[in-house]
């Protein structure tokens, strides 16, 4: 049976912060996977400003370059509004083969509601919560206390990376430079098609 990570997001645009996380939830947890998940239409989001077919293209050239990260198209595929309880149900029964676990980061997980989340914890071997400055996983855990599995949620310490989407959006909507934020292929995708050049969506 594989041991598979899902890293879900909106990666808007994907950035270097974004495949380290997946890098070192595989390194220390010894995956034999990561799939990144692109977000198709969240519950807690308005539509993207870019289209899912550009986000998941940039995806696809960054992963490119690290042969056991791949895309995931389930939900950007999906017509439906997107729970990860349901994503992680249906993958799973897709998959009997593979064991799952997910990944987000902790400011995700701690500033929103999460639909059935005793239920994805039950579905799911970890669910690992990517360190952030400012938040501090044990008072995660005490404001989850009395939680069902929660024995399964499990921090993921990460070196600190200075980049968000927003950032880059915000920076390209200025015109101004992103190199070494993102892979050359995504800059290159990225300048080529003049994406995020319009006014600035939400933060991330």
């Amino acid at each position: 049976m594989s041991r598979i990570l899902l890293f879900g997001g909106s990666f808007n645009p994907v950035h270097y912060g974004h495949l380290r996380l997946a890098i070192e939830g595989l390194e220390q947890f010894q995956f034999d996977k990561v799939w990144m998940v692109p977000s198709g239409t969240p519950p807690h989001r308005s539509a993207y400003q870019q289209t899912s077919h550009q986000r998941v293209k940039l995806l696809e050239l960054a992963c490119s370059e690290h042969p056991q990260i791949e895309v995931c198209r389930f939900e950007v595929e999906s017509q439906e509004v997107n729970y990860t309880v349901n994503t992680v149900s249906r993958l799973a029964n897709l998959y009997p083969e593979h064991r799952f676990s997910f990944l987000t980061g902790l400011d995700v997980i701690y500033d929103h509601t999460w639909k059935g989340f005793e239920e994805l914890l039950s579905l799911l071997e970890l669910f690992l919560v990517a360190s952030r400055p400012g938040y501090e996983f044990p008072k995660l855990v005490s404001k989850l206390e009395g939680t069902l599995h929660l024995e399964r949620l499990v921090e993921l310490p990460v070196p600190l990376h200075q980049v968000s989407s927003s950032l880059l959006r915000q920076r390209l909507s200025q015109g101004r430079d992103i190199h070494f934020w993102v892979s050359e292929k995504v800059r290159l995708y990225i300048q080529e098609h003049n994406l995020y050049r319009g006014p600035i969506e939400g933060s991330v």
